[in-house]
């Protein structure tokens, strides 16, 4: 695991933190959340950090708020600059329809699906249950766009429904509003049927492979990628008794 430094221009302790590190006497050795915001102190989005450095505040005296802390510690994953991208324009506007991902790059697809997974009104509202479930298919052209435009169908614009097999599987199983059993309507598959062949597989497979040695040793990304990507999406959805009707 490589780590990473989180530079914190000017922070403020909040008095309440303060109170709890001099009361129970812990370090700041732990995992928090870097709020993204808008302009009205919004959050709209979290990224968890963990701290290693055993720092103890109430000991050493609080910083001025004029301060820059350097924290030592461990993101989960790599925020790209593609990331950064979108969330500037949810600060701006959050999805209203559907699709809004479908002009970006592939890179930025991947982003995407980053981005509503820390979303937090999708963290808040997992909460849409139902039997059936419309999938819009025009713009499922690889393995990212597919999950885009699942969250959606699920969520409704800037939904969550995994970014991957193996979260869409968790997500099968319930507490991201729909457990299955359920039935999802695909729209247009034949185009998604066209391009999620194998090589659409093996192509994402690498592409998780290089972001994971970016955080450690090796990849640990475990996708095979051993037949057509369309073929293993509709075998997952049915061994997990979802039952997808291709129109």
């Amino acid at each position: 695991m490589k780590f990473h430094e989180l530079q914190l221009k000017e922070f403020i302790f909040t008095t309440e933190f303060k109170s709890y590190l001099s009361k129970s006497k812990e370090s700041i050795s732990r995992l928090i959340y870097i709020s993204i915001t808008k302009p009205n102190d919004e959050s709209i989005g979290e990224i968890p950090f963990f701290i290693f450095d055993n720092i103890y505040y109430h000991r050493s005296g609080f910083l001025n708020e004029t301060d820059d802390i350097v924290w030592t510690g461990s993101l989960g994953r790599i925020v790209s600059p593609e990331e950064l991208y979108i969330w500037n324009r949810w600060i701006e506007a959050v999805p209203a329809q559907r699709n809004e991902w479908a002009d970006l790059s592939e890179k930025q697809r991947r982003a995407w699906l980053q981005v509503v997974r820390n979303y937090v009104a999708n963290q808040r509202s997992y909460q849409r249950k139902g039997s059936n479930f419309m999938l819009e298919g025009k713009d499922i052209i690889d393995y990212s766009s597919f999950f885009c435009a699942l969250g959606e169908a699920i969520h409704g614009p800037g939904g969550y429904y995994g970014f991957d097999i193996n979260s869409m599987i968790d997500c099968f199983h319930g507490d991201y509003g729909a457990q299955a059993p359920f039935t999802l309507i695909w729209k247009d598959h034949q185009i998604a049927r066209e391009a999620l062949d194998q090589y659409a597989w093996l192509k994402e497979i690498k592409a998780k492979q290089i972001e994971d040695r970016k955080l450690l040793t090796e990849s640990v990304f475990e996708e095979v990628g051993d037949r057509p990507l369309f073929d293993a999406l509709l075998e997952t959805a049915k061994s997990y008794n979802v039952n997808v009707w291709l129109q």
